[in-house]
């Protein structure tokens, strides 16, 4: 069994095959995919809560905002201000949740465009 160690956990193999971003960065579980570097996954939410909803998943299995580092943040900054060019969004949020408040317990943000400051949709 391989162990994966980051600055905080150490993950073994079970956990990140039972992972559902793991599952889809490997290409085991389908996904619209929007956007792909090599550190991050970009794709769409199944269940989303603003006309555009991404997902920008670290390919590597960090938790949460405890254990990824500066880089992988500057990545997800890049990417997401990169999209809203491309996609030509005026103004997004986005959102990550740590700890208990995750849902999926593999690092991810949630780039939420066509949202206004009064938090409609």
């Amino acid at each position: 069994m391989a162990l994966v160690e980051t600055s905080r956990s150490v993950y073994t193999d079970a956990d990140m095959e039972n992972c559902v971003f793991c599952r889809i960065i490997k290409r085991e579980i389908p996904a619209k995919i929007e956007k792909e570097t090599e550190s991050l996954l970009v794709f769409s939410d199944i269940s989303p809560k603003a006309p555009i909803h991404l997902l920008l998943v670290p390919k590597t299995h960090y938790r949460d905002i405890t254990e990824a580092d500066e880089k992988i943040w500057e990545e997800i900054r890049k990417v997401a201000l990169d999209i809203a060019k491309e996609k030509n969004i005026k103004g997004f949020r986005l959102v990550h949740n740590a700890g208990e408040a995750a849902i999926v317990p593999h690092m991810h943000v949630h780039l939420l465009g066509g949202v206004k400051a009064d938090r409609e949709v």
